[in-house]
């Protein structure tokens, strides 16, 4: 078996054992905290292999920061993309008409492929990495807009929202919805602040940024929904615990590789909805505590 295949093989059963151990929160917070663009896949990989990793580059990125890597450091292997082009020779190749499409040579048509190929390389958390003598200490800096209320967070969220936000009682144990017909969010009237606004993330996702059928993909919506909510909500700093996912244990038992596919669009969307969140008019003092 190529050496990719058994390494995503190996991915899966690592995403596995993270979901099956409840650890799918515990990766999204890591995800949130550890300050770099690699793809939710990668960030998967190095929460497999240190649940621990807070600040993770490679060896270049490190120097460039002031910082070496120390002696017998915890190796973290991620895959980053690379481009490529080769030349294959086609013997022979002609259209019907006996005119050449591409370059010939006297050993046949030459014909350009390009692709991607994946190469594995190391990274090294912040805790296996030394500042160099005759460095100063960079501070890694944080843009984190922290909170001790949700209210002032609520309100901007009202403010981008593209749908009117009604608060009224709702029968039965539904915290909320968001209608498309009639382009309507409805929050449970007997939520606290806190779960208004974590209910509010939640819906405001389904209505920016939920594109799947909900009839026939109702697992899929909810699970990107639902990581996605999670992201913005701990990135602001206030309690997830209203964010559920005992769902996806049973879901991905089946289905891992469908989950795997919406990894990518659940980290670059919650990056999305937060830069809308801060970019909004509301000054960031405003949110902040």
């Amino acid at each position: 078996m190529p050496r990719n295949k058994v390494n995503y093989a190996k991915l899966l059963e690592g995403v596995q054992k993270v979901i099956k151990r409840g650890d799918y929160p515990k990766f999204l917070r890591m995800v949130n905290r550890i300050k770099n663009d690699y793809s939710f896949r990668n960030n998967l990989l190095v929460y497999v292999q240190n649940p621990n990793a807070t600040i993770v580059k490679g060896f270049c990125e490190w120097n460039k920061l002031g910082r070496g890597v120390k002696k017998d450091p915890r190796t973290i292997f991620i895959y980053i993309p690379i481009r490529y082009k080769k030349r294959k020779t086609i013997e022979g190749q002609q259209d019907i008409s006996g005119k050449e499409k591409k370059q010939r040579k006297n050993d046949g048509t030459i014909e350009e492929i390009e692709g991607i190929t994946y190469k594995r390389v190391a990274v090294y958390d912040i805790g296996d990495t030394y500042v160099k003598k005759g460095n100063k200490r960079i501070p890694i800096l944080d843009d984190r807009i922290d909170s001790n209320t949700t209210e002032n967070l609520y309100e901007t969220l009202l403010e981008i929202s593209p749908a009117s936000v009604i608060i009224k009682e709702i029968n039965g144990i539904a915290k909320g919805y968001f209608s498309k017909s009639e382009n309507s969010i409805v929050l449970n009237a007997a939520l606290s602040q806190d779960d208004k606004t974590a209910v509010l993330i939640h819906e405001l996702c389904h209505c920016l940024y939920d594109n799947f059928e909900y009839a026939i993909e109702r697992n899929k919506s909810e699970i990107f929904v639902e990581s996605v909510s999670f992201l913005v909500a701990d990135y602001f700093n206030f309690d997830t615990s209203i964010c559920s996912f005992g769902y996806i244990v049973n879901w991905s038992k089946n289905d891992i590789k469908q989950f795997m596919q919406l990894s990518n669009k659940i980290k670059e969307t919650a990056d999305e909805f937060i830069e809308l969140i801060k970019n909004s008019k509301y000054k960031q003092e405003e949110i902040s505590a």
